[in-house]
């Protein structure tokens, strides 16, 4: 009898096990699948764009030095205030080339040789604003692989200095970027986030 009680409390605790291990699977899944699921309203407000993602950007002033006006504006400008297909479908606030395979293919306008062209381009896609706040931070500290210092300017009290950090260093291929910035946080007022 011992021997078929070690057998059946050895089977239970299989399946307990499997059971488990199933339920964090379940869970890690459904986890998985709504954070890949944030998605916004194509009619965002300009001021519901702000109140949401300024707290995210505060963060990252208070800990990196990173503007948080400039971190709103960068946002602001590059989405539409949230409006970009890019940005309410795909969590992109920042027009951030795809590096990983989690992207989408999309139409955007860049200026080459001084000439704007549409061209298609792969996108990051991410599970949320602020992950996509979290990569363009680490954008901003780690630099671009031929130059790991190439944003270092933006860390400033400065938003105009940073903003034309931002210009000077091809971050966008706008001409008119770091005015177009500029112009946005004085507008809104994005100085008060700072």
């Amino acid at each position: 009898m011992k021997k078929t009680d070690d057998v059946i409390t050895i089977i239970a605790g299989l399946i307990v096990s499997l059971l488990v291990v199933i339920g964090v699977g379940i869970g890690a899944a459904y986890y998985h699948q709504t954070t890949l699921t944030e998605t916004h309203s194509p009619k965002i407000t300009t001021k519901q764009f702000i109140k949401e993602i300024a707290p995210a950007a505060q963060q990252v002033e208070k800990k990196y030095g990173i503007p948080a006006s400039i971190i709103i504006a960068q946002a602001g400008t590059e989405s539409n205030w949230g409006r970009a297909k890019l940005a309410y479908k795909y969590n992109n606030l920042f027009g951030i080339k795809a590096s990983t395979k989690n992207r989408v293919k999309m139409y955007t306008k860049e200026t080459l040789n001084g000439k704007t062209v549409t061209i298609k381009q792969y996108f990051q896609v991410y599970p949320s604003w602020k992950a996509s706040i979290q990569a363009h931070t680490r954008l901003i500290l780690n630099g671009t692989t031929d130059n790991p210092n190439r944003y270092k300017g933006m860390i400033t009290k400065s938003y105009t200095q940073a903003a034309w950090a931002l210009q000077n260093n091809g971050y966008a291929t706008d001409p008119n970027y770091a005015n177009e910035l500029i112009y946005a946080i004085q507008k809104f007022h994005l100085a008060q986030y700072d």
